[in-house]
Parts: structure tokens; sequence; C-alpha cells
């Protein structure tokens, strides 16, 4: 936010279409938590991916327009997270890479478990990046439940889909949070496995 707000500010766009007014396809969805440095986030990136350079990826501080007033916001959101950007994102990405962080679980945030969720109805392989905060052993069931949201319309919509997700969400999660970094998970709806 620190970097990117000031720069589009006067533009009223996203960072990403700013630098790429056309679009790009894009090869890689970036969850994360928004609690990590951003020198941290881009070296977990770096060190999972050694095509780093050549990849497009998807990260919703560079992809979403942040400055704009929380209503347009969220009329571009959309009224249903299926068919919000995150959505169309992981369904056209190649890829859907978790970026953990050392300073928060980021199944704490609804938005963090509906991408996953997300992830795994498209049958997307997980890839894990970084490190999760020192002693971390909630299971996935008591992360879903705990799991926030900064709006509280957002969070009973979220709610919603967690609700309605494949089964297997719950332990995909406790997966997740246990691998270590550059592991790969399977995420297909009907199971899960290391890659």
């Amino acid at each position: 936010g620190n970097m990117i707000e000031p720069v589009c500010q006067s533009r009223h766009v996203s960072y990403a279409i700013m630098l790429n007014p056309g679009g790009l396809a894009c090869d890689t969805f970036v969850s994360h938590a928004w609690s990590e440095s951003f020198l941290q986030f881009v070296a977990d990136i770096a060190a999972r991916c050694e095509d780093f350079k050549k990849r497009v990826f998807w990260a919703c501080f560079a992809a979403l327009p942040q400055t704009w007033p929380r209503g347009h916001l969220k009329a571009f959101l959309g009224m249903s997270p299926h068919q919000s950007p995150f959505s169309k994102a992981i369904d056209n990405c190649d890829e859907f890479l978790v970026v953990r962080n050392a300073n928060k679980n980021m199944y704490g945030r609804l938005w963090c478990v509906v991408e996953l969720a997300f992830a795994r109805a498209a049958k997307k392989q997980v890839q894990i990046a970084g490190n999760m905060p020192p002693r971390t052993t909630a299971s996935g069931s008591d992360l879903v439940a705990a799991a926030t949201c900064s709006d509280e319309d957002d969070a009973s919509i979220l709610r919603e889909v967690v609700r309605g997700s494949p089964a297997g969400l719950v332990t995909l999660i406790s997966e997740v949070v246990a691998a270590p970094s550059g592991s790969a998970l399977n995420s297909g709806a009907g199971s899960y496995s290391r890659a």
C-alpha cells in the first residue's frame, strides 16, 4: 500500500493496469496476507519460482485499484465472490502460489480461505512459499471458524462461499499450514496429496 497507492492515486487505476494498460495474461495467482514486508514477499516468490522474472503474477495489491473509494471498489469486486477478479484470475492462471509469512497466519483472513477454496474447486496445484509464524498449530477448522474480514458485508458473503466449498478445504488448509516452504499440494475437488 505505501509503495503503490501514492503512484496510483492520481491515475485512478491499479498498479498493474498503470504499467500494462492493455492488461496481461497471468501465469500465477498469488495468495498472501498483507502482513509481510514487500521485500520478503518478493524474496519468497523468487526463492520458489526459478523463472520469476519471466512470469506474470496476479497479486491483489497490484491488480486491484487500491485507491478507489470503498464503495467503488466493492462494486468492482461484485456481489458474488465467484464473479470477482479473484475467482476469474484463479481460473485463468496456470498456477496458484501461497506466500506465507512469519508475522501472521494467512488463514486468519477470510479472503485467503476463499482464494484457497477457489483454487481447490479449479483443481489447481498449490505451490507453497514462505514460512508460517512460529508455533502455528491451529487446525484448519479452527482457522476457518476464526477467520475475519475487514468488511462485515464481505465477511457474510465469504462465509457462504466457504460453507458451499467442496469437502476437504479444512484439511487442505491444515496441509498448507504444515507443509514446508517449497512444497506443492494437489488440490483437486475430491482429494489432495503432496505433489
